[in-house]
């Protein structure tokens, strides 16, 4: 089975759109073609615009037509038939550091699982996509970037609430929780209360949902609030070592270059 890069495809590509954390893939499939089975490293979305193909993956076929949405996890294998008309998608990739903060994490519950949404092939957003794809300005990129999110926000409305959205609300008053206090987060037993599940359950589902543990979540929360700090602030190293819930300034300092690459100092020195 293959395993195709970020923002890879099948099938002709009639154009591809790099922005603001956005990749957006439109693609031309021959008319009764078949695509082999392969999975995508990273998770996306799929928007029919016009033709079929069938999909078959782990379950039942999919029959896609205009204005079917799918989402995929990273790694879901299937593989495609095209109709004798061919057809035309467009593949929507998030970055996933966008994904993790701010207000694109709602789209994560959709994005991150497998659907398939029918939209009406007249509906409005598929029609915005189709003509940001067609534009050639210097605003185009743009354009693609908010039209793709726009569908990708009715498509998710359009999808019921299910077992995984009810997760992903009780994965963020986990993320709540500790994001009230970085430096000394609750216990994981505490954790577990507070999203009513056996702490090992907790761990595998925040991991699933949110590409790293608990740990690593804080760990890396606390190295951006210590790094926006050093370039912003005056406080000295070992202060803000201690503020960001590090032992000690060497133990900040190795987890800060690891993080990023350079030395707290060198950071503050640069800026």
């Amino acid at each position: 089975m293959q395993l195709l890069a970020a923002s890879e495809s099948f099938g002709q590509c009639l154009r591809r759109v790099d922005a603001c954390g956005t990749v957006v893939r439109d693609t031309r499939l021959a008319p009764s073609s078949g695509v082999p089975r392969h999975a995508h490293a990273a998770a996306y979305a799929c928007v029919v615009l016009d033709g079929r193909y069938t999909e078959q993956g782990e379950g039942a076929a999919l029959h896609c037509v205009a204005g079917s949405v799918l989402t995929h996890a990273a790694g879901h294998a299937h593989a495609n038939r095209v109709g004798d008309a061919g057809a035309r998608c467009v593949n929507i990739e998030l970055d996933e550091a966008m994904l993790r903060d701010g207000p694109l994490r709602a789209l994560v519950p959709f994005l991150h699982a497998d659907r398939h949404v029918a939209l009406p092939p007249t509906a409005a957003p598929l029609r915005r996509l189709s003509d940001a794809l067609a534009a050639d300005d210097d605003l185009a990129p743009l354009q693609v970037h908010a039209a793709a999110l726009d569908l990708l926000c009715a498509a998710a409305r359009a999808t019921p609430p299910d077992a995984a959205v009810r997760r992903a609300a009780v994965l963020d008053r986990v993320v709540d929780c500790l994001e009230s206090d970085l430096a000394a987060p609750p216990a994981l037993n505490a954790l577990a209360r507070v999203a009513g599940l056996h702490p090992h359950h907790l761990m595998r589902a925040f991991r699933q949902h949110h590409g790293e543990t608990i740990g690593g979540y804080v760990r890396r929360r606390r190295l951006e609030i210590a790094d926006a700090q050093l370039r912003h602030g005056e406080l000295p190293l070992v202060d803000i070592a201690l503020e960001a819930g590090f032992c000690d300034q060497a133990h900040f300092t190795r987890a800060y270059r690891r993080q990023f690459g350079v030395t707290p100092g060198l950071r503050r020195r640069l800026c």
